[in-house]
């Protein structure tokens, strides 16, 4: 079963990662002190049966938090071709109030069109004192939830999201369904108030996941510190690496596993390779580009200006804030799902390659076919990087075609540098 911040599915996200969620909370949903404005997907991105599992997931979240004019108040609009405001904030001021217009107000549309644009419109427009918005001693939380990519006017870069940006204290948002995961992956974060604030689920058992995410993200004072970027200095590549690392133009796709396979201090030293294997590389649209991915119990698909200007910081500053999960899971066939997107887009680099650090092979479900079919469709090169022993070497052979391109956990010292002189001998399995 496909688990889900992709995240993808990734935990996903919520301490302090966009991509995890079970790991300690800030402050009980019960405890949460916030404006709430949901805007939700209400086109056929899905089916009328997924629209009901949304309601049902839209009535968990409000009952598990505490909703008084004191506390927590939701409001709620939904989009298709229209927009609609479902509740104000006054409305969903009590709990039976806002379940009331969940049940009833919020309409399935089903139409082709999504107009995104037209809610965030009407959110900026109604949202205000005159329908309920307290005072700065509240938090203020947008959440937008979407199925599928956008019709209308353009929403990113648009003064609408500038005004609303202004507006809330956190902007979050959601893709859900396989639909969001393929067209979505790098428009949802530029809606946000921070890179990583995005949740990507796959599948409606991962819904349980987002609203704990939502919570989390509501209580005071949480949100994601912004990363120091990296020093501005190119590194060195070690003198070992058979080719000059900035003279490459390759996409690179880094699968990270942060399930509690790895110790604590084996995870930190994982993320250091992985630092600094991306580190020497030349940035930008025309030379290396770097798509980061995590896994563990669902994946989550980390926003790094991915052939939209990514610079070394982008890159760097993603990896070096990466979370550990709490618990077992690797829902790495979800992750691989996570980057079709980005390969079905044109691209002028010269190889497209995947690199896979991982501590386990207990994948939820075999990852094999959806590899070989990147492969095959996209020219993908897969390579494996086996963190401990609890990964199994046969299983990695067999995921990405041979034993040339899995490092072994005896050779992890020199993760970095094994993967650089592949993508320079161009030699793969």
């Amino acid at each position: 079963m496909n688990r889900l911040l992709l995240i993808v599915v990734s935990v996903l996200v919520a301490s302090t990662s966009a991509s995890h969620i079970c790991l300690d909370a800030a402050c009980s949903s019960f405890n949460v002190e916030a404006d709430i404005v949901l805007v939700v997907d209400a086109s056929n991105a899905y089916d009328q049966n997924t629209f009901e599992q949304i309601r049902t997931f839209l009535l968990n979240f409000v009952s598990s938090l505490t909703i008084t004019p004191l506390d927590s108040q939701v409001a709620l609009y939904a989009y298709g071709s229209s927009a609609q405001t479902v509740a104000s904030l006054t409305d969903g001021s009590s709990l039976g109030s806002i379940q009331a217009k969940i049940n009833t107000t919020l309409k399935y549309q089903g139409s082709a069109e999504r107009n995104l644009f037209q809610a965030l419109t009407k959110v900026q427009a109604e949202v205000s004192s005159m329908s309920g918005l307290r005072s700065a001693d509240y938090k203020k939380v947008l959440v937008v939830i979407s199925g599928d990519s956008w019709t209308g006017n353009t929403v990113i870069g648009s003064s609408v999201l500038t005004q609303l940006k202004q507006k809330f204290n956190v902007i979050l948002s959601v893709g859900f369904g396989a639909k969001a995961l393929a067209n979505l992956n790098s428009q949802l974060p530029q809606l946000t108030t921070a890179s990583m604030n995005t949740f990507f689920a796959a599948t409606p058992d991962q819904l349980t996941f987002v609203s704990a995410w939502m919570a989390g993200l509501s209580c005071p004072n949480v949100q994601f510190s912004t990363v120091s970027p990296p020093p501005t200095t190119v590194p060195t590549q070690s003198p070992s690496v058979s080719c000059p690392l900035a003279s490459l133009s390759y996409d690179v796709y880094l699968i990270v596993d942060v399930s509690n396979k790895a110790s604590a201090a084996d995870f930190a030293a994982m993320k250091t390779a992985i630092h600094n294997f991306a580190a020497p590389f030349a940035f930008g649209n025309l030379a290396t580009n770097f798509a980061l991915v995590t896994t563990g119990i669902d994946s989550q698909l980390f926003f790094t200006n991915f052939h939209n200007g990514q610079s070394r910081s982008d890159v760097l500053g993603a990896i070096d804030g990466l979370l550990q999960d709490d618990v077992p899971g690797q829902t790495l066939n979800l992750a691989l799902s996570a980057i079709q997107g980005y390969l079905a887009q044109p691209s002028s680099a010269s190889k497209r390659v995947l690199a896979y650090f991982t501590s386990t092979t207990a994948w939820d479900v075999s990852p094999i076919a959806s590899m070989n079919s990147l492969k095959s469709k996209y020219s993908l090169s897969p390579m494996a990087v086996q963190w401990s022993a609890s990964a199994a070497t046969s299983d990695l052979t067999n995921l990405v075609g041979g034993a040339n391109c899995v490092n072994t956990v005896s050779n992890k010292a020199s993760a970095a540098t094994w993967l650089q002189n592949k993508m320079c001998a161009k030699v793969f399995c």
